[in-house]
């Protein structure tokens, strides 16, 4: 991995804002114990960091995609919950055991596989999936969550019987039949079967738009508390979040170019008349979407549109006049009283603000502020 640490691009991460969203949750969720996820590089604003910063501001654990997130969480010292919520190779049961990580089981034969692997180790701890209607991962049946319960209990010395969870596919909009589907099911396949210490169902759309219904003692959240309203602000304004993300650059170049005058690969912007334009030191080769073109950035509170094809290290804007080198360009945040966010980069773009943000590419410096 490299990062350009000698180049005016940089996103900065405020711990004072994870720390407002993660009480927002949970005041309006009632929860116990919080799940953070931190997969995919944190939602791309940094596996590390953003760990820290949550951990810091409330958050009781981490959950993580894969195997190594995980290991590089115990590697840098933290020592707090860690859940795999993805599948994982039986094979590697051990390694989880030995770091105390938490894995997500989906079938007894899961379990039957692993525990060879568990000898001489500490027992495993194992959250129980049932899939009640996403279609991923997780048990089918009633009857096989049950045998797969009668499993962990009988080899105490292999497992540790920790979790009990399922995921919505459709908690965060208006229509609530589907979600309401899945909450059936869920009880069809887990009232009266034996409960772990985490019961853990409600995702960030679960826990702030149906904490009534569903258990949230133990929760897993994401979106909401990187400033990403779940429903976009159809369900509910996204003005309780703080906005976490600060994304700036520099003015590198300024020049004015006469009428008539491409810009970028493919000329798909031809100047209409004299203009200043200035050239950007960030691109898609820094996971900013090509489609951002003719999206707005602010330089001293000033929307200035993207002209031409995004390139991989940089991008140009259409100046208001010319202005020096090194002026600050801001791409996410708030500069002279207007504001950026990834939400409104998804209108733009037709590109949900989590997927926008998990396209950031290492290269960016990812920096905790406040």
């Amino acid at each position: 991995m490299v990062v350009a640490a000698h180049r005016p691009t940089r996103l900065l991460i405020s711990r004072k804002a994870i720390a407002h969203n993660l009480t927002v949750v949970r005041q309006t969720s009632g929860c116990r114990f919080m799940f953070m996820a931190v997969k995919d590089n944190g939602y791309g604003f940094g596996l590390l960091p953003v760990s820290q910063a949550v951990l810091a501001g409330g958050a009781n654990g981490l959950a993580v995609a894969v195997l190594d997130e995980a290991l590089t969480l115990r590697s840098a010292g933290i020592t707090a919950p860690i859940l795999i919520m993805s599948w994982l190779d039986a094979a590697y049961a051990g390694v989880c055991a030995d770091q105390q990580v938490m894995v997500t089981v989906s079938s007894l034969a899961w379990l039957k596989e692993a525990l060879p692997y568990l000898d001489g180790h500490p027992p495993l701890l194992v959250s129980l999936a049932v899939d009640t209607g996403m279609g991923r991962i997780g048990c089918r049946e009633r009857a096989e969550a049950e045998a797969c319960v009668a499993f962990l209990q009988a080899h105490p010395t292999g497992f540790v019987y920790q979790g009990l969870m399922t995921h919505f596919a459709d908690s965060d909009t208006v229509e609530t039949d589907y979600f309401e589907r899945q909450v059936a099911r869920w009880h069809a396949m887990t009232d009266g079967l034996v409960k772990p210490p985490m019961v853990h169902v409600a995702n960030s759309g679960a826990a702030m738009y149906h904490a009534a219904e569903v258990p949230t003692d133990v929760i897993r959240i994401g979106t909401v508390v990187y400033g990403m309203e779940p429903s976009e602000g159809t369900i509910r304004p996204d003005n309780y979040l703080d906005q976490i993300e600060r994304l700036e650059s520099e003015l590198i170049m300024v020049k004015k170019l006469p009428a008539g005058e491409g810009v970028s690969y493919g000329h798909t912007y031809v100047t209409p008349t004299d203009e200043w334009v200035g050239t950007v030191a960030i691109g898609y080769g820094d996971g900013l979407s090509r489609r951002l073109k003719g999206f707005s950035l602010l330089i001293h509170g000033e929307k200035c549109p993207i002209i031409g094809n995004l390139t991989m290290d940089a991008l140009m804007v259409k100046l208001p006049g010319p202005l020096p080198v090194h002026t600050k360009v801001t791409l996410l945040g708030e500069d002279g009283g207007q504001r950026l966010t990834l939400t409104d980069m998804a209108h733009h773009t037709g590109i949900a603000p989590w997927e926008l943000s998990i396209r950031f590419a290492e290269r960016l410096p990812r920096v905790l502020v406040d």
